[in-house]
């Protein structure tokens, strides 16, 4: 049965494909040549439409950001690290920004292929740079780094194209085609206006995008025929990009502008553009359908292509694409006949083949492929241990071989299960289920570069401190040993409190509480609470006590991955997450283990559960601003916390006499804090400090320097 049938499958098949291929490939060339045609017009259709939601995309999260006040645009203090990461992960976009109608400021971040040194800088002008453009270089975190040059002309986001188009349009809108002069390419801007609830208007922000590039390449990858072309064109028939390499521009300076397709170095792009012009007696506005047209040219007929390409935001483009009749029907029918002779010799030698060798290898073939089957049936079902009896193939040929790889194969499969059980189990703990809870992802296989979460969170830094001293006393393994033994105590506290750590320093870490400031409060208590513990055991062992500075701010925080394709790691961004390790640097110059930011004590949800002391006002290093930092008394040991309890008022008086400049006051009441609690070294520190600044007003009184302000500036980290 097997050979007989196989030799009235072919001599049915292979003549019916003979006769068949010749009579229906002649009569279906110019069907096939209309599919192409709308095929390839609808993928470039596809393309575009990608291509282009991308700027309007990136304009609503600018508007976003600017609702939220992560964008400045007035004053140009924040926003470029967003805008960098923009044009970083979208190569097209040339420029983002923003324009404000107050008085025309204008903030945002460009790509200058020309300036190897600062490709991308960021850019803005506003009152204070009397309405000058200056642009900064930026590092490779988007961050503002040094002033590069000023423009001599006065720039008003008012006064530009793409801030009136989006205002006539109220809502997202698209300028004119023009010659950026960076790229000296054919530019494009999106814009959109932004409105406050009220519906004022307060910005405009718009992204500028390089037409040709990447979308050329893809014009270019396309399978349009040997002498066939596709481009795109405006309805004033300017070209916008073509599957040549040819130029799009001409002219120089000022005078430069884009092509128009009748002035294209292509010859076909040439004539089918003036062949659109006379059609449709110079107006290409009449062309609001696909339209599948064909002329001749050189003596050759031409098949075209016509597709309308729109969007909401007001691009209005036509899509075209052109082939030459003779070039495809030349190729088809070269296909035809080589098919229909290849089908005949086919068919004869299938049948000669059949007849001879079918009868030996049929039941030689059929009976052991039955047995593998079934056994691939049972593995694919889960039962890894239904192996081949290899008895019953003891034989040299493929099937023999294909028995024993399959035993083989059965073997590796069930060790591989196994291990990525294994590995599966393992993998959750170097990314915790919480952390994919965060970023919104079922599996880890989802998380991609550049992911994030960027919301108001509590940052935790905490650091063990003098472990440099402690390790030198160690050895390297004794070193991890007490490393891991002590984030064993101390990191469950932090899952406890709806939080999640971050990422691991050594003997420190940084967490995140991405839910309220309570849970950072908490969390941090209870970690003091497991040191003193863990100091307990150390003791019974014979070893010295550890103490820990921890500190908590809250803040706006960008919480995600970073790295490249082939190493992730998780982070946390903001300007809040490096003042909150500044904070956690001064737990040890006021002998304090848990201290906040005065924004941690306004977001306190239960604040008459916490016992705080204000300790100072204080300017870390790298800022300009004052901060209020408070010392977290339920962190102390019991006999601790009552001590400084009962001497609250009297601290707290001696810091406001201190604040106020009244140093002799402000020293007798901390000398009498002391005389009630001698542990208070932070009373103790504000003793010496007193002296010294006493000193210090004697000189600036003399010298007519700035007085007093109440606010200690740090030098140091």
């Amino acid at each position: 049965m097997l050979i007989v049938v196989s030799m009235v499958q072919i001599l049915i098949t292979g003549g019916t494909v003979a006769f068949l291929s010749l009579y229906n490939g002649q009569t279906a060339v110019k069907e096939l040549a209309e599919q192409l045609r709308s095929e390839l017009a609808k993928r470039i259709q596809q393309e575009l439409t990608s291509y282009f939601a991308v700027p309007h995309e990136i304009n609503q999260l600018n508007a976003a950001a600017y609702r939220r006040g992560e964008l400045d645009i007035i004053t140009a203090t924040r926003g470029e690290a967003q805008l960098y990461q923009q044009l970083q992960r979208f190569p097209t976009i040339a420029f983002a920004f923003c324009g404000s109608p107050d008085n025309g400021e204008f903030f945002g971040v460009l790509y200058d292929p020309t300036d190897d040194l600062n490709p991308h800088q960021l850019s803005y002008s506003n009152v204070a740079t009397q309405s000058l453009r200056q642009y900064y270089s930026l590092n490779e975190n988007g961050i503002r780094q040094r002033l590069i040059r000023t423009r001599v002309t006065p720039f008003d986001s008012r006064q530009r194209p793409w801030f009136d188009t989006a205002i006539k349009a109220q809502g997202p809108a698209w300028t004119g085609v023009y010659i950026g002069f960076t790229s000296d390419l054919p530019n494009i801007t999106a814009s959109t206006p932004v409105y406050d609830d009220n519906g004022e208007l307060t910005a405009v922000c718009a992204t500028d995008v390089v037409l040709p590039q990447e979308f050329r390449e893809f014009l270019r990858t396309l399978d349009i025929g040997g002498d066939g072309q596709a481009f795109v064109i405006d309805r004033e028939g300017r070209l916008i990009a073509d599957s040549t390499d040819g130029v799009l521009t001409i002219g120089t300076g000022d005078e430069r502008r884009s092509l128009f397709g009748i002035e294209s170095p292509d010859l076909l792009i040439q004539q089918t553009s003036q062949y659109l012009l006379n059609q449709f007696d110079d107006d290409l506005n009449q062309i609001q359908e696909p339209q599948q047209l064909s002329f001749f040219w050189n003596n050759e007929r031409h098949f075209l292509e016509v597709l309308p390409f729109q969007d909401e935001a007001g691009l209005n483009w036509l899509i075209a694409v052109v082939v030459p009749e003779d070039n495809f029907m030349e190729r088809v029918l070269v296909n035809i006949d080589q098919h229909t002779q290849q089908t005949v010799w086919l068919c004869i030698i299938a049948v000669l083949v059949s007849s001879i060798v079918g009868i030996f290898v049929a039941r030689s073939v059929t009976a052991p492929i039955v047995k593998i089957n079934a056994a691939s049936k049972d593995i694919a079902a889960g039962n890894w241990d239904n192996y081949l009896e290899l008895d019953q193939f003891n034989r040299h040929d493929e099937i023999g071989e294909l028995a024993e790889s399959f035993n083989d194969m059965a073997k590796q499969l069930k060790q591989s299960f196994e291990t990525l059980e294994i590995q599966k189990d393992a993998f959750a703990r170097f990314f915790p289920p919480e952390y994919l809870q965060f970023l919104n992802k079922a599996d880890v296989t989802e998380v991609t570069l550049g992911e994030y979460v960027s919301k108001e969170m509590a940052v935790m830094f905490s650091d063990i401190r003098d472990f440099t001293t402690l390790a030198e006393t160690m050895t390297p393994q004794a070193c991890f040993d007490f490393i891991n033994t002590y984030l064993r105590h101390v990191s469950p506290e932090i899952r406890t409190h709806h939080g999640f750590v971050v990422k691991f320093l050594g003997d420190g870490l940084m967490a995140v509480f991405p839910e309220d400031a309570d849970d950072a409060l908490q969390a941090g208590i209870a970690k003091c609470q497991k040191v003193q513990e863990f100091n307990r055991l150390r003791a019974t062992r014979g070893y010295p006590a550890i103490e820990v500075g921890i500190a908590v701010h809250i803040g706006h925080i960008m919480v995600g991955m970073i790295g490249d394709q082939n190493r992730l790691q998780a982070d946390a961004l903001s300007d809040c997450v490096n003042l909150s390790a500044r904070l956690e640097g001064l737990t040890k110059v006021y002998n304090v283990p848990l201290l906040v930011s005065a924004d941690v004590v306004k977001r306190l949800q239960h604040r008459d559960r916490y016992h705080v002391r204000l300790l100072d006002r204080v300017i870390v290093k790298g800022r300009s601003e004052a901060i209020a930092i408070y010392e977290v008394l339920n962190a102390e040991p019991p006999f601790v916390r009552d001590l400084k309890l009962k001497t609250l008022a009297l601290f707290d008086q001696a810091i406001e006499s201190y604040r106020l400049g009244i140093f002799e006051r402000a020293k007798a009441e901390f000398e009498a804090v002391i005389a009630a609690n001698p542990l208070d070294k932070t009373a103790q520190l504000y003793i010496n400090r007193i002296t010294e600044l006493m000193q210090q007003t004697e000189l600036m009184q003399q010298t007519g320097k700035k007085k007093w302000t109440g606010v200690w500036a740090f030098t140091q980290k």
